[in-house]
């Protein structure tokens, strides 16, 4: 293996709901402004880079999309129950019962809607979209801030 560069790349957000069924003031609906940086690991290409800032961008732009202006909920939770029927997803938690409807909301296949979760999705989305074309790029970071001071971490190898 040849010398390792890392590129970074952030300001990319979207914005989203969410509850965690911990307790507290965090079970209850609430939203973030997330902040994605992600870096890329990896050997230069023979353009002299790991990956093209653009692209990296732009891939992250994408995976953002899919969330931008949603409900996130856990699929996998054994405290929140979702449930979807006709156009309309109602969810049940400690604190009560909502309903949306289901066009503004994401079922993720997951025990919670954490930072650490939906870092570890957009990660491994990332990785896998990226080492399709590029096979020079060795190791993904992606850092989701759910505020200034409260972020997850990802790393994934290739």
């Amino acid at each position: 293996m040849g010398k390792q560069v890392a590129v970074e790349v952030s300001g990319i957000d979207f914005a989203a709901a969410h509850f965690v069924s911990e307790g507290g003031k965090c079970e209850l609906l609430h939203g973030h402004n997330y902040h994605i940086t992600a870096t890329i690991w990896g050997e230069l290409n023979p353009l002299g880079m790991v990956i093209d800032f653009r692209v990296l961008k732009g891939h992250l732009r994408e995976l953002c999309k899919q969330w931008d202006h949603l409900i996130l909920l856990p699929a996998k939770s054994k405290l929140i129950e979702v449930d979807q029927q006709d156009n309309q997803t109602k969810v049940k938690t400690s604190e009560g019962t909502y309903s949306f409807p289901s066009k503004n909301v994401k079922i993720l296949d997951i025990v919670e809607t954490t930072a650490e979760e939906l870092a570890r999705i957009l990660c491994n989305q990332l990785m896998e979209n990226l080492t399709k074309d590029h096979s020079n790029i060795s190791k993904v970071d992606v850092e989701l801030a759910e505020s200034s001071t409260s972020r997850a971490i990802v790393t994934m190898l290739v």
